[in-house]
């Protein structure tokens, strides 16, 4: 296994795995953005002498403090026990200082050039990290794949919206600062990964929910898209996202009452406030109304739903799907959002605009231990094969569901198409026949989920295009 990394910025020496592979833990990919690089575009990091052990998860980025009670007896969202990892720390640390990246890489030498796969965690852009044992990276290396974890600038910290802060930027605009972090995390990547075993020019970028709609910002942003080879895009629409874009007036606005709330007249006053007091005044704004993404005119040019309509944005290979209960069948989706419909879009979009089909997936397996059926967010720790970090009674279906959609999307890092011998065919979405995979312990097959619920979908597909 590879141990030692010469990158740009200094040596790198890694620790293994719980499955004994080579482990960067905490690699930092951009300057720390505290201080005066508070809301700013993320700068490169500083180099180091010697060899920096990587034994050290970097912090989460400052959030709602869901871990300052945490106790041996902390319970997850469903209130079950929180069942610790082994070198998986919980809770974590929490700070402005959380712009890492973790390297999980199954290479004996850096001429393997092997697929990378960056994930993005979720968490509407308000929550969340990427070290947690949930994301962990080694099922992928054993399907031969590096797979990559980036924590970024989230809630207030990554997405603050405000006049001054436009005029001094250079390019006329501000926010986006956590999906500038993303490119810089993949730019990282691109100039550094060869010497980890990896192959630059074969990147996917995956995410769910909101880090599924960060994947299709990087395909789109002319900031990043050369870089990206391949997305997945889990949980996040498609076209016509629930994540559609806040407008800069209404953002702006909630800047300037902010400032004006926390008693501040510049920028820089803002600057010098604790963390813990921007953090707290951001908790008041709520989950669904703090600061977001949105088309500024530099990082996102143009509305992601239009340039993914208009086919405006590379040619890339593209897994896009969600959760049986987020609109494929009658229960009303979580957040109010239709997404197997918004992901049909895309699939038919992409289909009349003559470029590659994508392989559309609906995971359908019922949750054991409740009756939460199927929701969103359920398949993270499938595609991870990390079924043990959760209280659910999991059996030997769910792990062997668990490892058909490893082998998937390893196989779709490759080579741009998730078909391996051995799996069961996963075919192209076609607008004619508009079929999904259709991810169960029971079966893994295409499945008509429009007849199942006697041409809805196909009618909402159409609701949504005809917005465009």
């Amino acid at each position: 296994m590879i141990e030692l990394v010469n990158t740009r910025y200094g040596i790198l020496k890694a620790v293994r795995s719980n499955a004994g592979y080579s482990l960067f833990r905490g690699v930092p990919y951009a300057k720390p953005p505290v201080g005066d690089l508070r809301w700013k575009a993320p700068e490169e990091p500083e180099k180091w002498e010697g060899v920096r052990l990587c034994d050290r998860y970097g912090d989460a980025c400052a959030q709602f403090d869901r871990w300052s009670s945490a106790t041996d007896d902390v319970t997850d969202d469903s209130e079950h026990p929180y069942i610790k990892i082994k070198n998986y720390p919980y809770p974590p640390n929490m700070s402005e200082d959380c712009l890492y990246l973790n390297i999980y890489t199954p290479a004996e030498s850096k001429e393997d050039r092997l697929p990378v796969m960056i994930y993005i965690h979720g968490g509407g852009l308000q929550q969340w990290y990427g070290s947690d044992y949930e994301y962990c990276g080694d099922n992928f290396c054993k399907n031969g794949c590096i797979l990559i974890s980036v924590t970024y600038r989230l809630n207030i910290f990554g997405f603050f919206v405000h006049p001054e802060l436009a005029r001094e930027s250079g390019y006329d605009t501000s926010g986006n600062y956590g999906i500038m972090d993303q490119i810089q995390a993949l730019k990282w990547v691109y100039e550094n990964i060869e010497g980890f075993g990896g192959d630059p020019d074969n990147i996917t970028v995956f995410g769910q929910s909101a880090g599924g709609r960060c994947s299709l910002a990087l395909a789109c942003s002319p900031l990043s898209r050369d870089m990206v080879r391949r997305i997945s895009v889990q949980s996040a629409g498609g076209i016509g996202s629930i994540m559609a874009d806040f407008s800069r007036e209404k953002q702006e606005k909630m800047g300037l009452e902010l400032m004006q709330s926390l008693n501040c007249s510049s920028i820089a006053e803002m600057r010098k406030l604790k963390w813990e007091v921007l953090r707290d005044a951001n908790d008041k704004l709520g989950f669904f109304d703090g600061f977001n993404l949105y088309t500024d005119g530099y990082v996102i040019p143009e509305d992601i739903d239009r340039t993914l309509y208009n086919g405006s944005f590379n040619d890339i290979d593209i897994i896009i799907g969600c959760t049986v209960d987020e609109g494929a069948n009658e229960k009303k989706p979580m957040f109010g959002s239709n997404l197997v419909s918004q992901a049909m879009a895309l699939g038919i979009r992409q289909y009349e605009n003559g470029r590659k089909p994508v392989f559309m997936y609906v995971f359908a397996r019922q949750q054991p231990g409740d009756n939460a059926g199927v929701p969103h967010s359920c398949d993270n720790r499938y595609q991870f094969g990390t079924l043990d970090g959760s209280w659910r009674p999991y059996d030997l279906n769910d792990w062997k569901l668990s490892e058909t959609m490893q082998k998937y999307w390893a196989q779709f890092a490759r080579t741009g198409d998730p078909n391996q011998p051995g799996l069961p065919e996963w075919k192209p979405f076609k607008a004619g026949e508009r079929l999904a995979m259709k991810l169960d312990a029971d079966e893994c097959a295409m499945h008509d989920f429009n007849a199942d619920l006697c041409g809805k979908l196909e009618l909402l597909t159409e609701e949504i295009l005809k917005e465009y």
